[in-house]
């Protein structure tokens, strides 16, 4: 049988109360004593039983992790800011890919519920009533990135509008005038303010502003409802690759074609490139900008809007620890800045070099 904490106090010389103090942190228990105690619990391989310790505390000691794609390093390196700090805090982090599939959001978040977990934090909600269901079940929540408007809801984001303003001016220094957009859609909270800053962006430059330039994959209608680079290029790649293709070709052939591409995701910007080179026209021949874009992973290293993933994932663990000490602590949003980074796929137009 595996030691108990009667065992412990026993060789500490404690009371088995004394034991538990120790093990909730209970400010009352001396240095000394606390000092015996752990040195009893490595001499016998104590682990404390974390279903007892949850009846004591009411906690779980877990947290739940809603994450559209685990393959995407953005929300990957979330996830590590996450769940650096969560350790030092020993809570255990559950991850949940939910492939923005409304029935796989519902599943986890039943099961996150049942185990009682102290708190979730949404990467991305794919329906507003999985959030609503976690606050009824009086579970706080953190939303990172894309703010649901919810009250009762903290909130990590970057600066969309200001991060997508950056990108056009870079484009504009470089001389371009015509410049596409290249969205998943423009329906997504995140994505309205990238539009809102792209179309800002081309105001304080003096740039026409083309809505035949503004190309949302979801027109696509593929498998999902919409276009998503990482899942259809894995289950349909022949017909996705085909029909992103023709996009492309048809944008580039248009009377006065676009001399640079604004991709609103990674994934969509690669497989731009590949598909401009399968046309000859390799970046910079025509400019292609993305946001955040893994340096070490894309040749030509990508111009990129970085966000600070890591920071945003240490800064909405830290709200979600302040909203489960102190349940009554109003909710906070916090707003990052992205920075623009410079890389070979971005250059300027043809005529000016």
């Amino acid at each position: 049988m595996p030691p108990t904490i009667r065992d412990v106090a026993r060789r500490a010389g404690v009371s088995h109360t004394t034991v538990s103090n120790v093990l909730n942190d209970v400010p009352k228990v001396s240095a000394e004593t606390r000092q015996k105690v752990r040195a009893a619990m490595e001499e016998l391989g104590f682990e404390p039983n974390l279903v007892a310790r949850s009846l004591n505390t009411k906690r779980s000691w877990a947290v739940g992790y809603m994450v559209p794609a685990i393959t995407n390093e953005f929300f990957m390196s979330v996830a590590r800011g996450v769940e650096q700090v969560l350790y030092r805090e020993k809570i255990s982090l559950f991850l949940c890919d939910t492939m923005l599939e409304v029935d796989r959001e519902t599943d986890y978040l039943h099961r996150l519920i049942r185990h009682r977990v102290d708190g979730i934090i949404f990467n991305y909600a794919a329906d507003e009533k999985s959030v609503l269901a976690a606050l009824k079940a009086g579970i706080p929540v953190v939303a990172v990135e894309s703010p649901v408007g919810i009250p009762g809801v903290s909130v990590v984001e970057a600066d969309n509008t200001a991060a997508a303003m950056l990108g056009v001016e870079h484009l504009a220094a470089l001389g371009h005038r015509h410049i596409a957009v290249l969205a998943v859609d423009f329906d997504s909270n995140v994505n309205k303010d990238r539009l809102r800053g792209f179309q800002n962006g081309l105001k304080l430059h003096d740039l026409p502003f083309r809505p035949e330039l503004l190309l949302p994959l979801s027109t696509f209608g593929l498998e999902h409802g919409y276009f998503d680079p990482m899942v259809d290029l894995a289950k349909s790649p022949v017909t996705a690759h085909r029909q992103f293709a023709q996009t492309v070709e048809k944008l580039l052939t248009l009377p006065e074609p676009p001399t640079a591409v604004f991709c609103f995701d990674y994934y969509t910007a690669v497989l731009l490139i590949r598909c401009l080179v399968n046309l000859g026209r390799r970046p910079p021949e025509v400019s292609v900008i993305g946001f955040d874009s893994p340096a070490s992973v894309c040749l030509p290293r990508m111009t990129s809007i970085v966000q600070p993933a890591m920071e945003m994932g240490a800064l909405a663990a830290n709200l979600l620890l302040e909203r489960i000490t102190n349940p009554n602590a109003p909710p906070r949003t916090l707003r990052v800045a992205a920075q623009l980074v410079p890389g070979e796929t971005t250059g300027p137009v043809p005529r000016l070099r």
